[in-house]
């Protein structure tokens, strides 16, 4: 399963390949007993589709091999123990996608010409993810965080502490041999005594740090997430001398080791809070300066046409649309035939143009939408 970026998001939204497309969601559970009954809702969810294909007329060998991966993931024990707060699972002849995401997700799946990706809009909106990096000698570490907690992210082979990086100073000659990882075919460097202690520690950490940074930025390099780094000032120096992740928000001078989950959590949130809103306020103002002059609308069928032009820089959209639809949980919905649903399909859409043309979602409860509708929109001409 992949964490979720707009890059893939943005691929998601393109429907030029034909066939049927499926789109399914489902809210997970991390720990506890909805665990359990996580993959029997999915099993209903998947059987449910499979009806609606068979009344579509799809032949029984055409549904096995669009929904097999679906089945195989009900049947994945181990998948079931390492889920997020939502899944979304995408699928078309031949392709499949599967996401664990850390927001809540309404639980429903859609059978048409192209995949719903709305209810995924706060993932990348920022409203429901963020990053959170511990710098410290003892301990890296990397986690994603919503407005409701943090969890581990796998640093693979990225050193997470000093030691893993160094060994005891041993006198030789009047030098002393580090071994880092990461030197050239696994040698030693030889640092002389002309300094002190604390700068050989520096220096030490700084190659410390430097190896972390390029481990990130391999594990980063398609994310966009804000991302608030928790450390003491000396490690926080270091480190942004060598940080190449550009979504670093604000920091946190605390000692992580001594921080639970819970504390990082209640530490980081109102930097992203005030991060998060401060970008949605200032496009909330931009709106209103540019209300009366043709470049700011609340028209639903306006918006959707100008996403389709390409001409939204950006869109306040309510993300809660396919939430009510879900409410009623497993609904299986065909696109363009239910006309309950219509408006939630339009919304959708007006995302997937403004995204395909490079504009900026923002998602934004009912009652803070610029005019009090479901959408509100500002145009680039």
């Amino acid at each position: 399963m992949d964490h979720l970026t707009r890059t893939q998001l943005e691929e998601l939204s393109g429907h030029d390949q034909g066939g049927i497309y499926v789109s399914l969601y489902m809210p997970t559970h991390r720990s506890g007993s909805g665990m359990e009954a996580d993959p029997l809702s999915w099993k209903n969810l998947v059987a449910g589709v499979t009806s609606a294909l068979t009344d579509k007329g799809l032949r029984k060998t055409e549904i096995d091999a669009l929904l097999a991966p679906a089945w195989a993931l009900h049947e994945d024990g181990r998948a079931w123990q390492y889920m997020s707060d939502g899944l979304a699972v995408f699928l078309r002849p031949g392709w499949h996608r599967e996401f664990r995401v850390p927001v809540h997700v309404p639980e429903l799946a859609t059978v048409g010409d192209r995949f719903i990706i709305s209810p995924l809009l706060p993932v990348i909106s920022g409203d429901g993810g963020f990053l959170l990096l511990t710098i410290s000698q003892r301990q890296i570490r990397l986690l994603e965080g919503t407005r409701d907690r943090v969890s581990n992210m796998d640093l693979g082979e990225i050193p997470v502490s000093l030691r893993d990086v160094s060994e005891p100073r041993a006198p030789r000659s009047g030098t002393v041999a580090r071994s880092l990882s990461g030197g050239p075919s696994g040698a030693a460097v030889f640092f002389g005594h002309g300094g002190t202690e604390d700068d050989f520690k520096t220096d030490e950490v700084r190659r410390f740090l430097q190896l972390v940074g390029k481990g990130l930025h391999d594990i980063l390099a398609e994310l966009d997430l804000p991302m608030v780094v928790v450390g003491l000032e000396k490690m926080l120096g270091i480190y942004r001398e060598v940080r190449t992740y550009p979504h670093v928000v604000g920091a946190v001078r605390q000692n992580p080791d001594q921080l639970s989950d819970e504390k990082l959590h209640a530490a980081a949130w109102p930097v992203i809070e005030e991060h998060l809103s401060g970008l949605k306020r200032r496009a909330i103002d931009g709106f209103g300066q540019l209300q009366g002059t043709g470049r700011a609308s609340m028209d639903e069928e306006m918006i959707g046409q100008a996403a389709v032009d390409g001409r939204v820089e950006t869109l306040f959209l309510d993300p809660c649309c396919w939430q009510r639809i879900g409410a009623d949980s497993p609904a299986v919905i065909s696109l363009g035939q239910d006309t309950e649903y219509l408006s939630c399909e339009q919304l959708d859409l007006a995302a997937v143009g403004t995204l395909s043309g490079g504009g900026q979602v923002h998602t934004v409860d009912d009652g803070d939408l610029p005019g009090g509708g479901p959408v509100a929109a500002v145009f680039r001409y």
